[in-house]
């Protein structure tokens, strides 16, 4: 069996391939949240856990891992950002997946499937990936306060935090976020070696086996377009690679 980090370099080679060939943006928000969902697709989430991509402008991330996990045919996939195509910038695939690309969406939505879960005694985590800057969305911090208040301890939110949000640095710091979260009576863990995908699948690992009441967020350090030559840079989200 291959290991995450051969799984993650192997998916990190084909996003900035296919982003050199077809000129795409938002590659370093994809590579930046690539390991998380490695760590969750490969070797964290059970059948009754979903997971939302709140930051659906990482949606190349998504597919790649849905396809190397065989959820994605391979003609599905060959096609992706073609006119035409089911596969788009945004998240749009498959049909019955939470479409994201507006931020501020995932975490309401996926308080929601956590509450109702927990009325309905089923069983399984809700893990929703969101980005640093819409955190900042009033409908998350909504979301936030209601979690705590219904006590939804299936309810794990992982902030990729890459300290840059649209054209400027984060607004918010880590600190910032991790003193936000416990005023809200969430858990909050902290993930140093956010592009570590086996540091992040430990991390994941751990919460999920919390069986507390409160909801749980993780805060993972990452960097924008990790493995690019210009990493850590602004222009690797909106400049295709060279």
């Amino acid at each position: 069996m291959d290991s995450l980090q051969m799984i993650s370099d192997e998916l990190r080679g084909k996003i900035i391939g296919i982003h050199r060939e077809h000129k795409l943006p938002h590659t370093g928000s994809d590579l930046s949240c690539l390991d998380i969902m490695v760590a969750l697709y490969f070797k964290v989430m059970k059948d009754d856990d979903y997971f939302i991509l709140s930051k659906g402008h990482a949606a190349h991330a998504f597919y790649a891992v849905m396809h190397r996990k065989g959820l994605i045919r391979d003609d599905v996939y060959s096609d992706a950002f073609k006119d035409g195509s089911l596969l788009a910038e945004h998240v749009t695939y498959p049909k019955n997946y939470v479409k994201t690309g507006s931020l501020g969406h995932g975490l309401p939505i996926g308080f929601g499937i956590a509450l109702a879960k927990k009325l309905d005694n089923e069983g399984g985590n809700v893990y929703v990936l969101l980005s640093d800057g819409e955190v900042g969305e009033g409908s998350t911090m909504e979301a936030m306060m209601q979690a705590q208040r219904f006590g939804l301890g299936n309810l794990i939110a992982i902030v990729d935090y890459n300290g840059w949000q649209a054209y400027d640095r984060t607004l918010v710091s880590i600190k910032d976020l991790h003193e936000i979260s416990k005023s809200m009576n969430w858990d909050v863990g902290y993930i140093k070696e956010g592009n570590n995908p086996d540091a992040v699948a430990e991390a994941l690992e751990s919460a999920g086996r919390n069986g507390g009441s409160k909801p749980i967020m993780l805060l993972s350090e990452t960097i924008l377009g990790k493995g690019l030559p210009n990493e850590g840079t602004l222009e690797t989200h909106y400049d295709p690679p060279k």
